[in-house]
């Protein structure tokens, strides 16, 4: 036997496995299309809503357009994101993002950032102990930008005391507020994107500005 015979790595049965499996990449994109459809008529909605319940929203915010941004890999998974209403800037975020992650959840959450960003603590915390909030979640991360949802980074708001909120928001200097929807639920495949954004938008806006 040589010596490359003797170093070389056979395929493992799982891998085999793997590899004879064809369905998922021939539905996969009919599959994307599908959801990106779900997000497009989210974003009808969410304009609608905003044009009859007007809000506050930060100087420059984008309440008319929206971005639908779609990739492969974020974290070896594809997904697609809604973000409006939206604002970014070096100094300020203020953008309610839908996030479907492939094999993980939807997910609403809405990103804030800048000069207001006490005030949000604020009535975050007054806020947090409603009906409307008790599957809502903080992020604890030092990135906005991470989305593995677990115990690590995130906390359901209403187990977290106000002092627990007001050191996380002033160590992150952000607050990322989030509902998620796991596709692990059977529910999940009943489940009306368009409604459930809508209404956690609300819930989270009621959540920071009301």
């Amino acid at each position: 036997m040589t010596e490359n015979q003797e170093n070389f790595t056979f395929w493992s049965n799982r891998e085999w496995d793997l590899i004879n499996v064809t369905d998922l990449f021939k539905h996969k994109p009919a599959i994307m299309k599908k959801a990106e459809s779900y997000l497009e008529e989210l974003r009808a909605a969410l304009i609608k809503e905003l044009k009859d319940n007007p809000k506050p929203f930060p100087q420059g915010t984008d309440q008319t357009k929206g971005q639908i941004a779609r990739g492969e890999n974020h974290k070896g998974f594809p997904f697609l994101s809604l973000d409006l209403p939206q604002k970014f800037s070096k100094t300020d975020f203020f953008t309610y993002r839908t996030l479907f992650w492939w094999g993980h959840y939807l997910g609403f959450s809405l990103i804030l950032k800048g000069s207001d960003l006490k005030t949000y603590t604020d009535r975050v915390k007054k806020n947090r102990l409603e009906r409307a909030c008790e599957d809502i979640y903080l992020s604890r991360h030092s990135s906005p930008w991470e989305w593995e949802f677990c115990e690590e980074h995130f906390s359901k708001v209403s187990e977290l005391s106000d002092a627990e909120i007001e050191k996380i928001a002033d160590r992150l200097q952000y607050l990322k507020l989030i509902r998620i929807y796991s596709v692990e639920e059977e529910s999940f495949t009943h489940l009306n994107w368009v409604q459930v954004g809508t209404e956690s938008f609300r819930d989270l806006i009621h959540m920071v500005m009301e």
